[in-house]
């Protein structure tokens, strides 16, 4: 039973009695109520409290606690009535944090960071503290940040009306599936949200579509498109494609695969790249890259690289759907290019069945520009997109291996003596190298690249590797045990005991057939590493019976208040720099806790005609970066020119991971690239002052290649979701607002994709030390000669020590340990972040509290 506050029991009963203001009353709204089958509502703040914060009354479950059945769940926000619920609770506000509504800033993003981690993620609703919670239910709050009308659209012709009205009118359109966004891009005030929950559920519907099997397909023309999805797919020697409708989420995807294979005579056929979460959409997820780590990225490419057709309502109303028509092969890659890209329009708007035929010539729509930016330049501000026809692969044997590199072992078999100088930190390096040469070198270590390839793993991990295929996850844990007896003489000669090296290696793997993730924690903490197997990724990801949404798929990370990485910034790793360096990488970025959905086939599944910058196809690993704490100065002075080239000051290089960007970080100062943007700046001055977060991920001129298609395709700006490619444009001028214009960018057909490939320099080596679960550990650059030495955490409880100083030889590397991006967002004092925003949120509750 869930226990509300008295203060939220008398804003409900206020809701039932105070009426709702309409938003822009001057408009005929019943003028497109009348055009469209769903629905159009009025919401305020009010909505967003009545029908959110019950969700978040509830605990979050944790893996491994028995008790837990994961109350708190992003499935029991999706399908509120309003359409306003965002699993990021305070990302109804401005840049996602609360601010007392008598305070008209200028706000720091120090000021937004402390605000947004006041409330630990677990924490009920009723129980956060009290000031906060008062900002909060101030519905009058000008820091709301929430739509004011909402249009559930369950047909093609709603959308097409609801962008027809807001461009003849003037208005904003945002869109949104379930709300996973870290930039808070599907959530804004003053516009017509289109909530695309209630849309035509293809997926479901329609099922898994087999090519192979069909008779009609053939070479001769295609007007209407029909087939070019089937085409393309047995073009790549693939048998299969699934249509996925706008609404649809993957937790819904994988389960029409699963029906499609639980029919087929001959057990299962089908595989479908998708997201680690199930309430996570296919649109967004996909648009922006699409990070396949748990489902054999590594082997099948990112998720834009899965998309074979799309079908969008552009800005000028348009309703099209395009793909790739010509096409041929190039060695070096493992997909054809796309040389041509095709689209036809609807041209029985009025109709409930499209009638696809040519574009009129007046409209000029360049659809391969079109198909350049919708895959990898994010989703939200190219149109509505209503369904992609998503490439299906052949089926692979699933297992996890729960990898314990010491496994049987515990540090604490370690004596103090052996601890203090250091030689826990080799143990734990050791195994830090060997997932590296595993993931991007696996002959050093007698694996083929195929197996691999075969395995890859999220962030959040906490050491599950998913793998594809028969025997992967089991040669794995052989490869990881001839390295450690590989090992085993400089392990010795570093003073670690050789019955400690003994115990790991005749430790036993265990094998079991799983039942969910949730059923099979007792292999987590078991000291053995464990292989489990199950039918697919969708059973890995079920609630079992008894939970509270049992039989539907795990959400992560679940429902806070803070967005996680809103104090970090997610750096996309070079293989090339991570192997040239290794003993370097384990220290300042360990593989550990690093989205491991790179390298392999990833590198070479593009049809070279998309907009996922190069360093995303280059990276080995995508790894968090706290601010001030390593995401600093000596970072951008230091590793940054080692990793990228930035000897071209017109052309920035991309180097963050779109998935997951968060809605704090900003590259370096636009006038010295060697130095970080201050979070003590307010947004404003970072906005003016810093490189983009958009020109970090794009490079300024795939970037700049973007915002042209952009302004060609919505010059209005109808959507203008934040963080997305033309929203750090200079407003008042409709100016793009790169760091360095750069002109003749090249055409959609000339671009393979993004910034220029990493420098040659030269890293200097460290020595194989701790290598704590996360990125960047350290106070300065290493260096071959420093000792390593461990640090005790001062004033800021789980904190890690920033980097303090700019690198020389004789300096000593400094380590305390940082844990991995939590699954949900805990107050500052029980994450690893800064030492200076922890002490000041120290502050700032003991003033709250005063």
């Amino acid at each position: 039973m869930i226990i509300y506050s008295l203060s939220l029991i008398r804003l409900l009963l206020l809701f039932s009695t105070t009426a709702k203001a309409q938003w822009r009353p001057d408009l005929p709204w019943s003028d497109l109520s009348a055009a469209i089958a769903g629905d159009l509502i009025d919401t305020t703040p009010s909505n967003y409290l009545e029908e959110c914060a019950p969700e978040f009354e509830k605990l979050p479950g944790v893996i491994g606690d028995p008790t837990s059945t994961f109350d708190r769940s992003n499935h029991g926000l999706v399908d509120q009535p309003s359409g306003l619920c965002l699993p990021h609770f305070f990302c109804s506000f401005e840049e996602c944090a609360p601010f007392d509504p008598a305070d008209p800033g200028p706000f720091t993003v120090y000021d937004t960071i402390i605000n947004g981690f006041s409330v630990p993620g677990e924490t009920p609703y009723s129980q956060m503290n009290a000031t906060i919670l008062s900002w909060v239910e101030d519905t009058s709050n000008p820091y709301y940040n929430l739509p004011s009308k909402v249009l559930f659209p369950t047909r093609a012709q709603d959308v097409v009306a609801a962008v027809k009205f807001a461009k003849e009118h003037g208005l904003e359109l945002s869109v949104k599936n379930s709300g996973h966004s870290y930039t808070s891009a599907s959530s804004k005030r003053d516009t017509l949200l289109l909530n695309m929950a209630r849309y035509t559920t293809y997926a479901a519907e329609e099922g898994v579509t087999d090519c192979s099997a069909l008779d009609t397909i053939g070479t001769g023309d295609d007007p209407s498109l029909n087939e070019q999805p089937c085409r393309l797919s047995l073009a790549k020697g693939k048998d299969a494609v699934i249509r996925v409708g706008g609404g649809e989420n993957w937790g819904e995807v994988y389960a029409a695969v699963r029906m499609a294979n639980e029919e087929q005579p001959d057990g299962y056929k089908y595989h479908v790249v998708g997201g680690a979460a199930a309430t996570v959409s296919p649109m967004g997820w996909t648009f922006s890259g699409g990070l396949a780590g748990t489902v054999a990225g590594r082997i099948f490419g990112f998720g834009l690289d899965q998309v074979l057709q799309l079908e969008m309502v552009l800005p000028n109303g348009q309703h099209v759907k395009f793909g790739p028509t010509e096409w041929e092969v190039v060695a070096g890659y493992d997909v054809p290019k796309t040389l041509k890209v095709s689209g036809v329009c609807n041209t029985a708007a009025d109709s409930t069945e499209p009638v696809w035929a040519a574009c009129p010539q007046d409209l000029a729509i360049n659809f391969d520009d079109l198909w350049l930016a919708v895959r990898g330049g994010g989703g939200g501000t190219w149109g509505v997109v209503l369904s992609i026809y998503l490439q299906l692969h052949e089926y692979l044997p699933y297992e996890t291996i729960y990898f314990k590199p010491w496994g049987c072992t515990t540090m604490d078999t370690l004596t103090d003596e052996q601890k203090a100088i250091g030689n826990g930190c080799h143990v734990t390096s050791v195994a830090s190298t060997f997932q590296i040469k595993f993931l991007l070198d696996p002959t050093s270590v007698g694996m083929s690249d195929a197996e691999s390839n075969s395995c890859g793993a999220p962030d959040s991990g906490g050491g599950i590797y998913h793998c594809y295929g028969e025997g992967t996850a089991s040669a794995m844990d052989t490869a990881w045990k001839d390295y450690l007896t590989q090992s085993r003489s400089t392990l010795e000669s570093l003073g670690i005991p050789a019955d400690f090296i003994d115990t790991a290696l005749s430790c036993n793997i265990q094998y079991v057939e799983g039942n969910s993730l949730f059923q099979d924690t007792a292999y987590i903490l078991s000291p053995n590493a464990t292989i489990v197997s199950y039918k697919d990724y969708l059973q890995y990801l079920t609630y079992p019976q008894g939970f509270t949404y049992e039989g539907l798929g795990y959400d992560s990370p679940l429902p806070a208040y803070a967005v996680s990485n809103a104090l970090a910034a997610n750096i996309l790793i070079p293989a090339k720099w991570i192997l040239e360096n290794i003993e370097t990488a384990v220290v300042i970025a360990p593989p550990d806790s690093g989205y491991k959905a790179f390298g392999g086939k990833a590198s070479i599944a593009s049809d070279q005609m998309d907009s996922l910058s190069s360093a995303h196809r280059t990276a080995g690993y995508m790894a968090g970066a706290f601010f001030e704490d390593v995401y600093n100065d000596v970072f951008f002075s230091t590793f940054f020119p080692q990793m990228y080239d930035t000897t071209d000051k017109s052309n920035f290089p991309s180097f963050l991971g779109a998935n997951h960007a968060g809605i704090n970080t900003r590259g370096p100062l636009k006038s010295d690239w060697t130095k970080a943007c201050p979070v003590s700046w307010t947004k404003e001055e970072r906005d003016e002052k810093c490189i983009s977060l958009q020109e970090c991920i794009w490079g300024t001129k795939l970037l700049q290649k973007l915002e042209s298609i952009k302004e060609t395709l919505d010059p209005d700006y109808i959507f203008d979701c934040n963080g997305c490619v033309g929203n750090n444009r200079v407003k008042s001028g409709n100016v793009n607002a790169t760091s360095a214009p750069v002109t003749g960018a090249p055409m959609a057909s000339e671009l393979i994709s993004g910034s220029p490939m990493m420098s040659s320099a030269p890293a200097t080596p460290a020595p194989i030390t701790d290598t704590p679960s996360s990125s960047f550990p350290i106070t300065s650059a290493p260096e071959s000669s420093a000792p390593v030495t461990s640090a005790p955490v001062t004033d800021a409880p789980s904190s890690s020590a920033p980097f303090t100083s700019a690198p020389e030889s004789s300096a000593p590397v400094t380590l305390t340990p940082i844990t991995s991006e939590p699954t949900s967002s805990p107050s500052l004092e029980t994450s690893a972040s800064a030492n200076v925003l922890n002490k000041k949120l120290i502050l700032h509750l003991s003033s709250l509290s005063a």
